[in-house]
């Protein structure tokens, strides 16, 4: 018998010691990226506690590496799986919460409403998916041995979705060797009980407080503000400062500064808001959760359903039916006093988006999604691969109009059910501000850099992961070559931005992190490398640079190609050739060698002597590469 956990924590520690002192083979699987993995930073398991790290030195208990059960591939095998058969399980699912189902369509005036249970019913087929295809992977591993897992996955919910799949004749792994601890059936049901009674905890406010606050609605604001944009505000990426902020749209001819209100969830400092109040005619701070109450009669309503329903074994359904609520009684309340014609937004794909754009098509409001940049897993997509790349993030979007740089993307995202309405191929974005920093180099703040060397390379890392889609080793492994490439041309200059605050990775890879961190620090003291923050913005770097040298297949390389040029992605250990983008001569290279080769060979060229190597007719890039985009994307703003 093996004895296997997950992600152990301190509290496991007498029943590990208990099982190794009984001589039971203990094993602790690697951490690595997982879809089922919910607690902490999303996707990833814990770090090993420290008593675990002096076991495995003393050689009382095993490791089970990622790569014995090849982890990498796991997330995005059981993500694609999850797009691949939501469809067939949901009539079978739908049954089952029908009344609940059609009275949140009742409220919200439109059948569409049921996709906030299909995308939330998607997500958790994902996580049954990631935990079922680690557990056969398991079991193949150690064949015809019993085993004990220790996991920190919802039980309950995972037999019940293996018990829905079966109804409906999906596939999956049966794993007659391998039993779930007890103590993960009662970890499990512990915290499912207390997720339970804060939902209704959370209903029960809602409609008590709702009851007591006395109007239903606010009445009509005769002083109703009116604007032609609405735009979002949804991350601290936007308020950089940079020409990729909330305002790129506004040019103050096709679309004025007085047209657009921005709209955010986020508390802002009093020099954020001034800074957007500059950009735009007004800010609007979103009634937050547990702070808006209304629609008493509803919230009563979904209530007396919670309790109804049986809480205990419907908790994600309810949870669905209530976010979707919030959202699309607070924009209710918006529009009452706000008037908008047009609503955009991006990076805004989860179920909450469903409720208030539905509030906002009945107000008459279209809404736009655009992408802001093109580092998707279709990049990744091989002849050989076992699945299409699909994720639950892009199911069910539910928006008019879908904005993006390429036919490729546009593509990929039509392969996931319930899509947008409408698809517009306008162009990379961000190519504008390149072209324009490249004509007017004097008011950039790197001239002196260009004009002190000879050959200036803008680099770009990626987001990394332990035994993930990329992996720390392949970010060691790229930086050290950015760094071998400096020492060995004198002549060569480097700006390199990083993706990720540079103390996180000790974070995401306790195994890994520190090594990148003392390389990227050791780069840094490089007189010919300067280190820029992931608060800079790209465009300056690209702008002037002779090549630029991306991670696979981070967004800056598609912006330099966009503009014609010089640009590759580098594949420091080989792991994408037969990608897309990895077929293509002269956009990206394979090991030290290879990046080498490319990066004299450009410097050897003459001025204007590049070529794209990405045809122009190719779905595969911007087929514009005309600097327009953002003015594309106004046109259309303002012809709908």
């Amino acid at each position: 018998m093996k004895i296997i956990f997950e992600s152990p924590r301190n509290w496991h520690k007498i029943h590990i010691l208990s099982y190794v002192m009984r001589g039971l083979s203990v094993w602790i699987i690697e951490p690595f990226r997982m879809y089922h993995y919910k607690r902490g930073i999303a996707f990833y398991p814990p770090h090993l506690p420290p008593y675990i790290e002096g076991l495995i030195q003393g050689e009382k208990i095993s490791v089970l590496l990622g790569k014995m059960i090849n982890a990498k591939e796991i997330y995005q095998l059981a993500a694609d799986k999850a797009v691949e058969v939501i469809e067939s399980v949901y009539a079978e699912y739908r049954n089952e919460h029908e009344e609940l189902f059609a009275y949140v369509v009742e409220i919200l005036k439109s059948p569409v409403a049921e996709n906030v249970f299909r995308k939330s019913l998607c997500d958790r087929l994902a996580e049954f998916y990631s935990l079922n295809i680690l557990l056969h992977r398991i079991e193949s591993l150690f064949s015809d041995t019993k085993i004990i897992f220790f996991t920190d996955a919802d039980i309950r919910s995972y037999r019940y979705l293996k018990k829905l799949l079966s109804k409906n004749n999906c596939e999956f792994f049966e794993h007659t060797n391998i039993r779930f601890s007890r103590l993960s059936y009662i970890s499990s049901a512990l915290r499912k009980l207390m997720q339970n009674l804060k939902l209704v905890s959370m209903v029960f406010a809602q409609a008590l407080i709702s009851s007591i606050s006395g109007r239903l609605w606010m009445q009509s604001n005769k002083n109703k503000k009116s604007f032609a944009y609405g735009i979002t505000i949804v991350g601290q990426r936007q308020l950089k400062g940079t020409q990729r902020g909330p305002g790129f749209i506004i040019d103050n001819k096709k679309i004025s500064k007085h047209e657009v209100a921005f709209f955010t969830s986020m508390s802002l400092s009093s020099e954020q808001k001034m800074k957007l109040t500059q950009l735009s005619a007004d800010v609007f701070t979103l009634p937050q959760p547990k702070r808006f109450f209304s629609n008493p009669c509803e919230w009563r309503r979904l209530f007396l359903l919670v309790l109804k329903c049986n809480f205990l074994n419907n908790s994600e359904e309810l949870h669905a039916a209530s976010i979707t609520f919030f959202n699309y009684f607070r924009w209710k309340r918006i529009l009452e006093t706000v008037e908008i014609k047009h609503f955009i937004t991006h990076c805004d794909f989860g179920i909450d988006h469903i409720g208030r754009n539905l509030a906002l098509n009945q107000a008459g409001v279209k809404t736009y999604y655009f992408t802001d940049s093109m580092n998707f897993m279709n990049n990744f997509m091989t002849d050989e691969a076992e699945c299409a790349m699909r994720h639950p993030f892009w199911t069910y979007l539910y928006y008019d109009h879908f904005v993006t740089w390429d036919a490729f993307l546009a593509e990929y995202f039509k392969s996931h059910p319930g899509t947008f309405k409408k698809n517009h191929i306008v162009g990379c974005l961000w190519s504008r501000h390149i072209q324009e920093k490249i004509m007017a180099r004097e008011q950039m703040p790197l001239p002196e850099i260009k004009d002190g060397f000879g050959f200036v390379l803008a680099v770009f890392d990626s987001t990394y992961s332990r035994s993930g889609i990329t992996s720390y080793i392949e970010g060691i492994t790229f930086a050290s070559h950015i760094l071998q490439l400096t020492e060995e041309y004198p002549d060569i200059y480097v700006f390199l931005k990083e993706k990720k605050d540079r103390n996180a990775h000790k974070l995401m890879d306790i195994a890994n992190g520190h090594i990148l961190l003392k390389l990227y620090n050791k780069m840094a003291e490089h007189p010919r490398i300067t280190i820029y923050s992931n608060q800079f913005d790209a465009s300056d770097m690209i702008s002037v640079s002779d090549i630029v040298i991306s991670f696979p297949f981070t967004s800056t390389t598609f912006e330099a190609l966009s503009v014609n040029r010089p640009a590759i992605w580098h594949d420091p250990m080989g792991y994408y050739r037969d990608t897309p983008y990895g077929k293509i001569d002269g956009v990206t290279t394979h090991g030290y060698e290879d990046l080498r080769k490319m990066v004299l060979k450009i410097k050897g060229m003459k001025l204007g002597e590049y070529k794209n190597p990405i045809p122009i007719y190719s779905s595969l890039l911007d087929p514009f590469r005309d600097g327009k985009a953002i003015d594309r994307f106004r046109d259309l703003l303002v012809s709908t």
